[in-house]
């Protein structure tokens, strides 16, 4: 027996039939958002009884840091010879509040220390002082303090074991006086010659050497100079530094090709100036890089020049500002 259920299908039902199935996916849509909801919430509450890490992408993607060169950097304290700053590369202006207060990830680490004249020490064993309370009236930051094992003198920058090598520099002072006049007025004229915005305050005024040194990359002679000129008002001196660095060919008596060069100027007693503390060759590749301080009035920054490529140089990174 067959039975055929005759069925007379209407605008009105398919409407409907519309109308239901839209609400019954409503309804699983905002049940899906609750869910997901109370799951955040949960997350949430578990993460915030831990301290994440202040940066998820580590000191190369927030600050350019070059990861070969290892994961913190030392620098001498005030004149003591063995209390040295724990330099965080990850840090910037903007969160160096954060490091300030906890105490250095030194433990197992050592500590090979350089100077412009070479390795000053190998394998040097540090220990975490403990944190000092923040200023918060004069409202300045510092570096995390820690202490050599055993005291060195004449470093200026340290990074952890095994990570770098060193390439010894000579300073112009050290020179003859006929080559050291030679090469100052050399840098002079190379400042001279340099693309810089126009400043009237220092038009027609001399160049001079504040300081040059020179080492050897194979087969090109390398110079990092800082040339200054300055206008000699007592009631506003003025001073333009213009750092310089330059390659030229060893067997050249030529002038540096300028591969790298930033200017600044000001009032003399607060523009910045740049002082080389030790040159370096990054992990396997042997990457060159000039370790600079930077000076400010009351502050400084640490920074590194490195060798892009031939005749090629470029302020990669820098450090948090700290002024204390």
């Amino acid at each position: 027996m067959r039975y055929v259920l005759d069925a007379v299908t209407t605008r009105r039902q398919i409407t409907s039939m519309k109308s239901c199935l839209m609400t019954v996916w409503l309804l699983l849509l905002i049940t899906g958002l609750v869910a997901c909801r109370d799951k955040v919430s949960r997350e949430a509450d578990s993460a915030g009884r831990s301290l994440p890490p202040v940066y998820s992408l580590g000191p190369v993607g927030n600050t350019n840091w070059n990861a070969d060169a290892g994961p913190l950097m030392i620098v001498p304290s005030g004149s003591t010879g063995d209390t040295v700053e724990v330099v965080f590369p990850e840090a910037t202006d903007s969160t160096i509040a954060l490091f300030e207060r906890i105490a250095p990830p030194i433990s197992g680490l050592t500590f090979d220390l350089f100077g412009r004249g070479g390795k000053v020490g190998s394998s040097v064993s540090v220990s975490a002082l403990p944190v000092l309370p923040i200023d918060t009236i004069e409202e300045c930051h510092s570096w995390p303090l820690a202490r050599l094992r055993s005291e060195h003198a004449n470093w200026r920058v340290g990074l952890a074991s095994g990570h770098v090598g060193v390439i010894k520099v000579d300073s112009i002072e050290a020179m003859s006086t006929t080559d050291s006049a030679a090469l100052a007025a050399s840098l002079a004229r190379t400042a001279a010659m340099l693309p810089v915005a126009a400043d009237p305050t220092f038009r027609g005024l001399p160049f001079r050497v504040r300081s040059a040194f020179t080492f050897r990359l194979d087969s090109v002679d390398v110079v990092v100079t800082d040339v200054v000129r300055s206008v000699n008002e007592e009631a506003n001196p003025r001073i333009e530094h213009i750092l310089i660095v330059g390659e030229k060919p060893v067997a050249s008596t030529g002038k540096y090709n300028v591969g790298y060069y930033s200017r600044t100027a000001g009032a003399e007693e607060s523009t910045q100036a740049t002082e080389i503390l030790a040159v370096l060759q990054i992990g396997a590749a042997k990457r060159p890089a000039v370790v600079v301080n930077i000076e400010y009035d009351d502050a400084s920054k640490l920074g590194l020049i490195e060798r892009m490529a031939v005749g090629q140089w470029r302020a990669t990174w820098r450090s948090a500002y700290t002024d204390c």
